[in-house]
């Protein structure tokens, strides 16, 4: 019988000791119970952590802590023991993570982790997590790395993705660290978080991820694989177009862009490609069933210049990519890609090709007119009155000019 005598238990520091006094003696209890029907060299012995007869979650047996907590408290509706209280319609949210999130679980005895799931909070995907570390260590302090992700996606909310690796050994701590959110947010928030122990011979690496980091001059590209199988020629094209194209790019529109560019390779994406938080991301799908199509790749890396943070319309962001494509590309011939000729059907915000081919005929009469047009929209909002600025006329003017005369 425990007892426990004038206890403050408002206090969190000592509600956590106790928890975990607790925990250690249901633990060793667990293991004297059981010593007189153990084989000490069976496999499942409590003496052996690394030892596990079925997959456990063993996240409830451990204490919790994190080096950030939500502002408004601990116990507060999205406070950290949200975040493993096996429900997944609530979530840990911290309003800025900084340098970094880390969440630390301590157990009485070293237990085996081989997998851990994560599940997506309920709303802006910009907060999830995409790079992060996990590691174990017999001290807390001296950490092995077990898993590490890179430029992961939660396609969905409340979504619950498993991270499996190979481990036969029982740790005392196991940690996440989170270094980057899905959308270079500061806001973090996940709705779960549970640590499974695996046995061996069920233990496997998923899912799959590799990451090359490419250097050439003072730029980087982290090409990160998430399809296996990808075609290796295919990744040799699209890392090419990058270190032929983008420097081109940064010259001509923008020479402050980033220096250091992710590709994703993604087969969950459906789509064909798009950019969001500072990398580009390719569906698997489409890029192997269209393999000449590699100035996608010249399309995305001017999204990543433009940069332009909001301040443009889709349909001139995507029409001045979809210029640069026309203008740069490599093998838009091969790939069969072309501007389309002009009908009256078309206007000026139908984005992509359509626009593209509208902004190709005003740069051919009204020489740099989108490279400053990209350059203000880089410094503030878009403003209708840029055409007459420019060219001494609306934009709507400007397009009946073209329907009347749209020859290149």
């Amino acid at each position: 019988m425990l007892i426990f005598d004038s206890i403050n238990l408002k206090n969190p520091n000592l509600m956590k000791t106790l928890r975990m006094y607790l925990i250690r003696a249901f633990f060793v209890s667990g293991v004297l119970a059981g010593c007189a029907k153990a084989d000490p060299d069976e496999p499942g012995n409590p003496d052996h952590p690394g030892s596990v007869l079925q997959e456990t979650d063993v996240t409830d047996q451990a204490v919790m802590q994190v080096s950030l907590e939500n502002d408004l408290g601990e116990n507060s509706a999205e406070g950290s023991p949200k975040l493993i209280d096996n429900d997944t319609l609530t979530k840990f949210l911290v309003q800025d993570i900084g340098s970094g999130l880390t969440v630390t679980f301590e157990y009485p005895e070293p237990v085996q982790v081989a997998a851990y799931e994560i599940t997506s909070g309920n709303d802006a995907d910009y907060r999830d997590p995409l790079i992060w570390t996990f590691s174990g260590s017999d001290d807390g302090q001296n950490w092995a790395t077990l898993d590490e992700q890179a430029y992961e996606a939660f396609a969905n909310r409340y979504q619950t993705r498993r991270y499996s690796y190979i481990n036969p050994t029982g740790y005392t701590y196991y940690r996440w660290h989170i270094t980057r959110l899905y959308g270079g947010s500061e806001m973090f928030q996940a709705s779960e978080f549970r640590l499974f122990s695996i046995p061996e011979s069920e233990q496997v690496i998923s899912p799959f991820s590799e990451t090359d980091t490419l250097q050439q001059g003072d730029l980087t590209l982290l090409f990160v694989n998430k399809s296996e199988g990808f075609p290796v020629s295919l990744k040799e094209d699209m890392i090419g177009t990058f270190f032929t194209n983008y420097p081109l790019l940064m010259q001509d529109f923008n020479p402050d862009a980033q220096k250091t560019v992710a590709f994703r390779i993604e087969p969950s994406y459906n789509g064909v490609a798009y950019v969001f938080g500072g990398f580009a991301t390719y569906g698997t799908s489409y890029i192997t069933n269209n393999p000449q199509d590699t100035d996608v790749v010249t399309h995305e890396i001017m999204h990543l210049v433009q940069s332009y943070g909001g301040n443009s319309p889709s349909w001139i962001s995507e029409g001045i990519a979809d210029y640069v494509r026309y203008v740069y590309g490599l093998n838009n011939q091969a790939a069969n890609w072309s501007l389309p000729a002009y009908s009256p059907n078309h206007h000026y915000t139908d984005a992509y090709r359509v626009t593209a081919r509208f902004f190709a005929w005003l740069e051919n009469r009204y020489e740099g007119i989108i490279r400053e047009l990209d350059s203000q929209l880089r410094a503030a909002p878009y403003q209708d009155t840029f055409w007459q600025n420019y060219t001494g006329k609306t934009v709507d003017v400007l397009w009946q000019d073209y329907s009347q005369d749209p020859d290149l």
